[in-house]
């Protein structure tokens, strides 16, 4: 999908994001400098992709990667060899004002100064999912599940009068935080410790400086986008990692045993510092494929399917909770194998719901005090239907227009009850749900 700012195309090199083409793009823009080491006269070539790149950072109006590069090159600096010839200052001075003409030129300028003054959609947004990250790790222990960040948010913790769709948390390294469990948490923030410990500059040659600066590029960016996803844009800094490793085994010039403790260390700090962050603060938890809401042990439990409750059915069981549910604790499970103790509590099974054991589906079902069919796609046989044990306690509803196949042997069995002007999609499900609660 193309982006324009102002009317203006940003660029994305068929990334279909301007933003992993800047990351991409200030990633070389770091190292075309090698070849002021690895060549003679080759500060200027550098200078001159340096430059060329750059225009191509201005066009895709990227914050995230005009940020990156900033830290990127700041590494670099700060260990290039002093004092610093006066023409080739000059001559990176010139290339800079040559960046900006184009920022100007292209009104990328303004996008750059949104969120100083006013406010800015892009930029709440963001804080707003990043704010939310360390309470979500805390509530799932055993992680989200890869590429259901941006779903869970919308789910359980995004307020219920916003309406955005996020497929991630528009920040790589919490998107998989989140995704992730505590083990592979650490491990994560471990690994890109690890690796800028192997890349730390040598005061022996500036140009070991490079690999560390297309690190910091490469993570600063990912901090403010998903970009990371991609899996082109680990290309350059994986050689990168490789020519580090390899100069510090030429070199004989590898981290102490201290610096390996302390980036271990320090990885413990980082994941500590977010469940601190996170715990105790939420009626959300999730445990072995279930989502609980509400303290305590649940009253209600619900098998969904979002053929029948639709795709934001956490953020409706949320609002209606929070109005007519009087707080009654629910217990969410995605399949009927992720069931918790129905025992004398209300169950709702949605649809497919008895897909999985079936002998965990009957016996919860008996367990249940009152039991909620939404759409059921199932026949009575599957939760073992008795007219002596269910008939009294068994609701079952169906949309006045639902042609669903079940439809005739559920006439037979139960007494239906038809939602006027519904399917099998039910917009109205959390009123049944919570009056039968009560």
């Amino acid at each position: 999908m193309e982006a324009y700012f102002q009317g203006v195309w940003r660029m994305d090199w068929g990334f279909g994001n301007p933003n992993k083409t800047a990351a991409l793009i200030a990633t070389l823009m770091v190292a075309v400098w090698g070849l002021a080491w690895f060549r003679r006269g080759g500060f200027w070539i550098a200078l001159g992709l340096f430059t060329a790149l750059g225009v191509g950072l201005i066009r895709t109006m990227s914050r995230g990667g005009l940020v990156a590069l900033c830290a990127g090159l700041a590494v670099l600096l700060w260990n290039l060899p002093r004092p610093w010839p006066k023409r080739r200052v000059g001559a990176v001075v010139l290339a800079f004002w040559v960046m900006v003409g184009a920022a100007i030129l292209w009104a990328a300028h303004a996008r750059y100064g949104q969120g100083l003054i006013e406010t800015d959609r892009s930029i709440t947004n963001r804080l707003e999912l990043w704010k939310i990250a360390p309470r979500m790790m805390a509530d799932a222990p055993e992680g989200w599940g890869l590429g259901n960040s941006g779903r869970a948010y919308m789910q359980w913790y995004q307020p219920t009068n916003r309406t955005e769709e996020y497929r991630t948390l528009v920040n790589s390294h919490l998107t998989w935080l989140v995704e992730f469990g505590w083990s592979l948490r650490f491990l994560y923030v471990l690994g890109w410790l690890a690796i800028l410990l192997l890349c730390w500059p040598r005061a022996t040659a500036w140009v070991s400086a490079i690999p560390s600066g297309i690190w910091v590029v490469f993570g600063v960016a990912a901090a403010f986008s998903s970009v990371a996803e991609s899996p082109w844009l680990w290309i350059l800094p994986g050689l990168a990692l490789a020519f580090a490793v390899g100069w510090r085994a030429w070199k004989r010039q590898w981290p102490s045993a201290w610096a390996f403790g302390l980036t271990g260390a320090g990885a413990a700090l980082v994941i500590g510092i977010c469940f601190v962050l996170g715990v105790g603060r939420s009626e959300i938890r999730t445990e072995h494929g279930r989502v609980l809401l509400g303290r305590g042990e649940p009253s209600v439990w619900i098998v969904a399917d979002e053929r029948v409750l639709g795709q934001n059915f956490g953020k409706a069981l949320r609002a209606s909770r929070a109005t007519a549910g009087g707080g009654v604790a629910v217990g969410i499970a995605g399949s009927s194998e992720a069931l918790g103790d129905t025992n004398g509590k209300t169950m709702v099974l949605c649809g497919a719901a008895t897909e999985g054991k079936a002998g965990r589906v009957k016996e919860a079902v008996a367990k249940a005090g009152r039991v909620i069919l939404l759409s059921p796609s199932f026949f009575p046989s599957a939760i073992g239907w008795s007219d002596d044990q269910h008939r009294d306690r068994v609701e079952v509803i169906f949309g006045e227009f639902s042609q669903s196949a079940v439809l005739t042997a559920w006439e037979s069995a139960a007494s239906l009850r038809r939602v006027e002007g519904a399917g099998n999609y039910l917009s109205s499900w959390t009123n049944f749900v919570f009056a039968a609660s009560r």
